[in-house]
């Protein structure tokens, strides 16, 4: 069994290009694998209901019902996304304190923390979401809460940058958020120069944006698996010319479903941006209401 298991390890490692080294790597280095991740309790139960495609465009909407699950999920896996914590930063920190005081200090220095607002709360929720998803294998590189330099700023370009992998394929992915209360539907955020759907579009048509997301991902692929997931999805926009690629839009919404919300952008965005490029757009309605989220993450709300 031992030599069997040694042939077979120098076996992956000897194919860089297949699957089987990815979960190797993976495994090698401590990073959970699809399979690990389903068997959390941490997973966030819904349902879908509704669902449309049309070209290259595809629309769903899930709706989570059970509260008390939402506000563990916002708290237990949510909250740590949102506050960045970087364990060698934090323990670089405590080890240079060399008194009491300066110890004490320290403390209340990495407890400084504000109030997320409701679009970094929804940034975080949609990356957990989709990394969290039975349905996909998303790898985030980089917390892109570490790149702010002072609270609460937002930062250029995509919201979400990161690879999905589909069997021995690897698309880069580039997305947008928006979390809104609006009662209108559909609601403000998905229209206009600052809405989902240009957004969407622009990352997808101008050069110069991605270009500044490919180097910027590349900047932080400082593991083997990311730096291997990055060849191959460059290696396979290259190839198509920079066309083919994933473009995800996460709503976050806190209103009753409705398909209105996605069908128009998903039908509008399949005629600018026809395969293969692919469009993903998703919805979230939530049952907890958004401007209760601080609460929740807090701990004050159960």
């Amino acid at each position: 069994m031992g030599a069997s298991s040694g042939l077979e390890s120098v076996a992956v490692a000897s194919d860089p290009g297949s699957r089987a080294f990815l979960q190797y790597l993976q495994m090698s280095r401590g990073y959970p694998t699809k399979s690990h991740r389903m068997n959390q309790a941490t997973l966030l139960p819904s349902s879908v209901c509704y669902s449309g495609t049309e070209g290259s465009a595809t629309w769903e909407g899930h709706d989570v019902e059970d509260d008390l699950r939402f506000n563990r999920y916002l708290r237990d896996v949510v909250s740590p996304r949102i506050a960045g914590s970087d364990n060698s930063f934090e323990s670089t920190l405590l080890g240079l304190a060399t008194t009491g005081m300066e110890t004490e200090f320290v403390g209340r220095l990495l407890n400084a923390t504000s109030e997320p607002k409701s679009w970094e709360i929804g940034e975080a929720l949609a990356e957990c979401l989709l990394r969290d998803g039975a349905d996909r294998e998303v790898h985030w590189p980089w917390n892109t809460v570490r790149d702010r330099r002072t609270p609460r700023a937002s930062l250029p370009g995509a919201d979400l940058v990161g690879f999905q992998c589909e069997g021995d394929a690897v698309l880069l992915l580039f997305g947008e958020v928006k979390t809104s209360s609006d009662r209108s539907t559909p609601p403000s955020v998905m229209n206009g120069g600052s809405g989902m759907a240009w957004q969407l579009e622009r990352s997808a048509s101008q050069l110069d944006v991605q270009r500044s997301l490919l180097q910027w991902l590349y900047a932080r692929c400082a593991t083997d698996l990311h730096l291997q997931l990055y060849e191959k999805a460059v290696a396979r926009y290259l190839s198509s010319e920079g066309t083919d690629f994933l473009l995800v839009g996460v709503l976050i919404r806190d209103t009753e479903p409705s398909e209105l919300d996605l069908k128009a952008r998903g039908r509008s965005l399949a005629a600018a941006l026809p395969q293969p490029t692919r469009i993903e757009l998703v919805a979230w309605y939530l049952p907890v209401r958004i401007a209760k989220w601080p609460e929740v993450l807090q701990g004050i709300t159960s």
